[in-house]
């Protein structure tokens, strides 16, 4: 189990090098995706050259099968359902692709971002009962270093296990001293 807390802005090397935005969604009656990490890529590794996307639940544990959209000016268009709770930002344009077993998916990039533009792609979780956090500017620098963002599934009235732990355990601590 991983304890996250979200984000509210992108770290400053972060906005700075990407020019990159971190849009806060309105919760859904149901719940929300937020952005809870965001770092950059490792050099020569397997991460190099990818914006990368891992999805968690309240807990920590990684969500197979969650839609990631990668969105882009020349991705094939989409269109929502109608049990949609949320509307993702325009345009309906993404290459969307669930997690894998391991909660992660990613997009190698093509182009560099240059320096002083923002990157091309705009990330975000897009599932029907739930609304996400926005990051735009995401891509790869020039030196093959891409974004790894971590999401988080926080649903309306699910307490994640370490907070149902800790009432656990200072119920169990006044019932001890009294």
């Amino acid at each position: 189990m991983v304890n996250y807390e979200p984000l509210n802005v992108l770290p400053m090397d972060i906005q700075q090098d990407w020019l990159a935005t971190l849009q806060k969604a309105t919760p859904t009656e149901k719940g929300v995706f937020r952005l809870v990490n965001i770092r950059r890529t490792k050099a020569k590794s397997f991460e190099e050259q990818r914006v990368i996307v891992l999805v968690v639940d309240e807990n920590g544990f990684p969500m197979p099968n969650i839609r990631v959209a990668f969105s882009y000016s020349t991705a094939d268009q989409y269109v929502l359902t109608p049990d949609f709770l949320w509307s993702p930002p325009p345009p309906n344009r993404a290459f969307i692709v669930p997690t894998a077993g391991s909660g992660q998916i990613d997009q190698i990039q093509g182009s560099g971002v240059r320096q002083g533009e923002p990157g091309g792609i705009t990330v975000y979780i897009l599932e029907p009962e739930y609304s996400s956090d926005v990051v735009t500017g995401a891509g790869m620098l020039a030196d093959h270093t891409g974004l790894h963002l971590t999401y988080q599934l926080l649903r309306t009235g699910v307490m994640p296990l370490m907070e149902r732990l800790a009432n656990i355990e200072a119920r169990l601590a006044a019932l001890e001293a009294q």
